[in-house]
């Protein structure tokens, strides 16, 4: 079987002007980091680990998938702006009511719990099978529309056949 990936674009619901502005200087944070490592050499850099980076106050979760996607992108000179990403392990997708919550540390050893506002019966769909164990967690990228507001771009793994021709 193959594993097909639902990428989940939702907005914050209600996200107030200080986490939004925390978001915003912590990306900042986590772009200069990911600029600062393309000045490291290659064979050093690929050796990294968080504790290189304990002086900085993001988790190191959010650190090591910075230290991975620079790593990843071999031709790039400088990053304009690296998104806060961390994989499956570093957070979880809850239900408080009817609200559907992100919860994950963005700092080290703090855990916050952020709702989600869902549009569609589809997503809540998806979001039900991941409480439930039925789907698999991907990657979670804290992004920001040009209209500034700010969503989490979640991927979410799906077992599913798939044909495939030989």
């Amino acid at each position: 079987m193959a594993e097909l990936a639902i990428t989940l674009k939702l907005p914050f619901y209600r996200l107030n002007q200080v986490k939004a502005l925390e978001f915003e200087r912590l990306t900042a944070v986590n772009t200069q980091v990911a600029n600062d490592l393309l000045n490291v050499d290659t064979k050093e850099r690929k050796k990294l680990t968080s504790a290189a980076f304990k002086h900085i106050e993001i988790g190191s979760m959010w650190i090591n998938q910075t230290i991975r996607n620079t790593n990843a992108k071999t031709k790039a000179k400088h990053f304009n702006r690296m998104w806060l990403e961390v994989n499956n392990q570093g957070y979880e997708v809850l239900k408080s009511g009817d609200l559907y919550t992100l919860s994950f540390s963005l700092y080290r050893g703090r855990k916050g719990r952020i709702p989600l506002e869902v549009h569609s019966a589809s997503q809540t769909e998806v979001l039900d099978k991941l409480i439930a164990g039925e789907a698999k967690l991907g990657t979670l990228k804290l992004c920001k529309s040009k209209k500034g507001i700010w969503y989490s771009n979640s991927q979410y793994g799906n077992s599913a056949s798939i044909g495939w021709d030989v």
